[in-house]
């Protein structure tokens, strides 16, 4: 399998470069006796990543290190460091390096879009090769809710950055890849919210031409997917579009959500402390903990705060000079 969806050969031997001398330096460090393997994931990992015109990738290299059951020294803390300020110069994309503590703790977190996608498509880069063979891979349709909140939460605040930045020339392909990963993150979170999402992005795209009420949002959805693919291709994105679609998106959501807990006691149950296991009872004391901050997240109390932040979002975008400030922060602290 191609690392970018074109496979240009450029691109797959510069991505391949990268793996062996980061597998090189990770070789070489006795700091790597804490890791249990690193593994590429994100777009390169399943095989969609982008490739531009003259052959250079251009999403970010996101890597998975599992730990031995400890946490990163400060001396692997410097090697990943250095690993990625080595690449970065090199290839002019991010290299960015997520440490779990272990497996075990991996695994707790399977129920998340960002974990099932790196079981569907990783590279071992390091370490054990049979990392993941028993890995809790589930179907895509069994992903919950919460996880299309996440994706407009994610992506709206990449709208709320991409607006800060707007007027600075500089910051100009920062705000266009905001955009459109804003349109991808409106059309992936109706499909998981319905239960449809797909492994693929062109998989996802005709799973979201069935859905009638979204046909608004397909032409932006082609166009940044062409963009993911083939950055410098596709139509260009506009602001007051994507903002629009989000906000329709939000709204296609919320029903959906509110149609299925119309349907089962599952958010009344989430506020009854006595139903409540330890991923309830931790989201419970994060909101009381944001109470001082912004009251309105407290309830319900079981309630992750990142899904209750969707409301403060929401009103940042609708008025640029609404708790800008506390959203971003309570924004870095839950996601």
């Amino acid at each position: 399998m191609s690392y970018s969806k074109s496979a240009d050969p450029r691109v797959e031997r510069r991505i391949q470069d990268a793996l062996d001398g980061i597998r090189a330096a990770f070789a070489a460090s006795p700091e790597s006796s804490a890791i249990h393997a690193v593994a590429l994931g994100g777009g390169y990992g399943r095989g969609e990543g982008g490739a531009t015109p003259d052959g250079m990738p251009y999403n970010d290299l996101d890597f998975f290190v599992v730990m031995n059951g400890r946490k990163p020294s400060p001396g692997l803390r410097a090697l990943l460091d250095s690993i990625s300020s080595e690449w970065h110069g090199k290839l002019a994309i991010d290299i960015d390096f997520c440490c779990v503590k272990s497996l075990k703790a991996l695994y707790k977190a399977a129920d998340t879009l960002m974990i099932q996608e790196l079981f569907a498509g990783k590279r071992i880069v390091f370490g054990d090769e049979h990392i993941f063979d028993d890995a809790p891979v589930r179907p895509f349709s069994e992903l919950p809710w919460t996880e299309a909140a996440r994706l407009l939460l994610n992506r709206g605040a990449g709208l709320l950055f991409a607006r800060m930045r707007a007027s600075d020339p500089d910051e100009a392909d920062f705000v266009r890849r905001n955009l459109h990963k804003a349109a991808l993150g409106c059309g992936d979170a109706i499909l998981v919210v319905h239960h449809d999402y797909r492994r693929t992005g062109t998989e996802r795209l005709e799973a979201l031409r069935k859905y009638y009420e979204a046909s608004w949002l397909i032409p932006a959805y082609e166009a940044a997917l062409s963009f993911k693919y083939a950055p410098g291709t596709g139509k260009e994105p506009d602001y007051a579009h994507n903002l629009d679609c989000w906000f329709r998106t939000m709204a296609l959501v919320a029903t959906e959500i509110t149609r299925h807990i119309a349907s089962s006691d599952a958010l009344f149950s989430a506020c009854r402390i006595a139903d409540a296991g330890p991923r309830s009872l931790k989201s419970m004391l994060l909101s009381l903990r944001s109470a001082p901050v912004l009251p309105g997240l407290l309830f319900p109390l079981a309630v992750h705060p990142r899904v209750k932040l969707l409301r403060l979002l929401t009103a940042c975008l609708e008025d640029p000079g609404h708790e800008t400030d506390t959203f971003i922060r309570l924004w870095k602290r839950y996601n």
